[in-house]
């Protein structure tokens, strides 16, 4: 799992890791007529992302099962949506800074397909370092958990990226003998489950937190009691930034993590060091599981009954390996890129379209068609040290023109972050801009560990 993908999505786990008080709420539930829906959902960097809408204003957010309450963090371009009930609260996460101010509206309208409730709790967090925009490529406004599952059960297909949502009512199990199903327990609206953690002296029984908004494999509390230790080889990183400040800990494996019958091998986990986990009941349980382990699965999510079914899919015995190119790469906006279309004789000949930016210039007697696009625009936001990137020579703040000679602004910016996933020994071919130079770089991907 690399630090792009750990970085961005430790916002959503740490927000997750907040306690609110909800108030009883009848929930979302399906319009007249209508017992199941499917929702098609984006994956990108191990997360889920879905459209919602709130008081009928289009959002997009992170479906998260580590967070009790719907929470907005970024309004990007939707200065229009209008909020019920406001009040001011003060929020505080992991992190040893002060607790930061938020806001609590009561009374909107929530909309997820054909659910719907009139009566939704939302919480506000406007702080800039919890977007998750620029690391994900494309507007997230929000994160969803419990809200959503609550009053459903959920089928979330990893591999044809759909989660069916149908009353309990109606729903009837499959008989599956590859599957395996187990307990989950709801504390505080999360869901936990029991694992099992096989190491050299002995397995050991684990209480996880199931988190979808975590793009990694495994968070582990380093813990004597209950035979936690970090392997032999290990490195340390920053894991991300909580609401009250920077996460810091080591990333290793663990050689065997069992879900029933399935056995997971040389799994990536994070072990964040004790004084950022003061808020978290270690007693209750000694870590998650996230993203990049739960895609793995095909999941029945049932909460009404208590229940988690897994059955591995096409990504199960792909291998778990970190960012072996030490590189964080961010969307940092766009480029207006203009083009001069070929010269016309008659102004008739074609008309304006305003939406797609373009508009007539004459000149020399001859009339031509300007087009403007909006071209995405990548940036590096952090170099691991002594990570291959950073030994080629790659610096914070490069700009990326061409990767392996196809230009940037082709990629999706998880593309991007799957080149550096792939293989070890590929090679990358770098053009970036520093300080309105171009420059060329080649590296080769390694494991870290």
């Amino acid at each position: 799992m690399g630090k792009k993908n750990r970085k961005c999505i430790l916002y959503a786990i740490i927000l997750g890791m907040l306690s609110f008080t909800m108030n009883a709420q009848e929930g979302l539930h399906f319009k007249k007529g209508v017992t199941k829906d499917k929702i098609r959902f984006k994956l990108t960097n191990n997360l889920i992302t879905i459209p919602v809408k709130i008081n009928d204003t289009e959002l997009t957010f992170l479906v998260d099962t580590g967070v009790n309450s719907t929470i907005i963090f970024s309004l990007e371009q939707k200065d229009s949506v209008e909020f019920k009930n406001a009040s001011k609260i003060l929020i505080r996460g992991l992190g040893k800074g002060e607790p930061i101010e938020g806001i609590k509206s009561m009374h909107n309208r929530l909309e997820i397909g054909n659910a719907v409730n009139n009566d939704q709790t939302i919480y506000l967090v406007f702080d800039e370092t919890m977007n998750l925009s620029p690391r994900m490529g494309f507007p997230v406004h929000g994160i969803i958990g419990y809200d959503f599952f609550k009053n459903f059960i959920a089928e979330v297909n990893y591999s044809r990226k759909v989660i069916k949502i149908t009353s309990p009512e109606t729903y009837k199990y499959k008989r599956c003998k590859k599957c395996f199903s187990t307990e989950i327990f709801l504390r505080n609206s999360k869901p936990y489950i029991k694992t099992i953690l096989k190491q050299d002296k002995k397995d050991e029984e684990l209480t996880l937190l199931v988190d979808s908004g975590s793009g990694a494999a495994l968070w582990l509390f380093e813990n004597v009691k209950d035979r936690i230790e970090i392997a032999e080889r290990f490195f340390e990183d920053y894991l991300g930034r909580g609401l009250n400040g920077e996460i810091y800990g080591v990333r290793s494996k663990v050689k065997h993590f069992t879900l029933g019958n399935f056995d997971l091998k040389e799994v990536t986990a994070s072990f964040p060091d004790s004084i950022y986990t003061r808020g978290v009941r270690i007693a209750d349980r000694q870590g998650s599981i996230g993203g990049n382990l739960m895609k793995r699965f095909n999941m029945v999510i049932d909460y009404p009954n208590k229940k988690m079914t897994f059955k591995k899919n096409k990504y199960f015995s792909r291998p778990f390996n970190y960012n072996m190119s030490g590189l964080t790469i961010i969307h940092s906006g766009f480029d207006v890129v203009e083009r001069r279309t070929g010269s016309v004789s008659d102004l008739r000949a074609f008309s304006l379209n305003f939406n797609a930016r373009s508009h007539v210039e004459k000149s020399k007697n001859a009339l031509y068609q300007l087009l403007y696009s909006l071209q995405p625009k990548f940036e590096i936001f952090e170099v691991r040290p002594d990570s291959p990137a950073a030994l080629a020579g790659l610096q914070k703040g490069d700009v990326l023109i061409k990767v392996n000679n196809k230009p940037a602004k082709d990629y999706s910016l998880s593309a991007l972050n799957d080149l550096f996933y792939s293989k070890e020994g590929k090679r990358i071919k770098m053009e970036i801009e520093r300080n309105g130079v171009r420059i060329k770089y080649i590296f080769y991907l390694k494991k870290v560990i």
